[in-house]
């Protein structure tokens, strides 16, 4: 499997960062986000200005960043600021689930479609996105365990459409938009409801 690194970083660092908003509370959960985003922002802006720290950036930590981020701002300060957001704007079930979303399924899409993607849809793939659902549906199972409801209509077409949003080839750098689209589509759900 490519770059195992950089799967089990998105994993834990997402699982991780949910469970900041759970212990420290809302509003340092928040700061601390904010405070996260603009570090990591900062140290990948020199990394790209600074062609020693790039290449010793590189030389360390080569199995968490893509070689096609070697010359551009890496996932990491979305991802950061994906999580941020949700945590922001949706209320707390949402948010989790669509942080989970993207922790759990972009890296089941990633390494199922590295590894036995054969239907192409751009540079995904179809066997990628059935993982995504697969490993987002497990990951809503287990907020439910752990006592985080959503109605099951509404877990589903949040899945549906992170699923979506990861399968598009987008501009904007999907760690951002899969919890920000996903989780707004769940909250709109929800608000309708009642």
């Amino acid at each position: 499997m490519k770059q195992i690194g950089r799967k089990l970083y998105h994993l834990v660092g997402g699982v991780g960062l949910l469970s900041l908003y759970y212990i420290l509370g809302r509003k340092q959960a928040l700061l601390f986000y904010a405070v996260l985003f603009i570090i990591i922002l900062l140290i990948d802006g020199a990394r790209l200005v600074i062609p020693s720290w790039n290449r010793a950036i590189f030389a360390r930590f080569g199995s968490f960043i893509r070689k096609n981020e070697e010359h551009r701002l890496s996932g990491t300060a979305p991802y950061v600021l994906g999580i941020g957001l949700s945590l922001f704007l949706y209320s707390r079930p949402v948010a989790s689930a669509a942080i989970c979303f993207l922790a759990f399924g972009d890296v089941a899409a990633t390494a199922i479609g590295e590894r036995f993607g054969k239907t192409k849809i751009g540079d995904k793939s179809l066997e990628g996105t059935f993982a995504f659902m697969i490993a987002a549906a497990v990951s809503g199972v287990l907020l439910s365990l752990l006592g985080v409801h959503l109605l099951t209509w509404v877990m589903a077409l949040g899945i549906l459409v992170a699923a979506g949003v990861e399968l598009l080839t987008l501009s904007m750098n999907d760690n951002l938009l899969i919890p920000l689209v996903s989780g707004g589509i769940m909250e709109l759900a929800v608000r309708m409801t009642g």
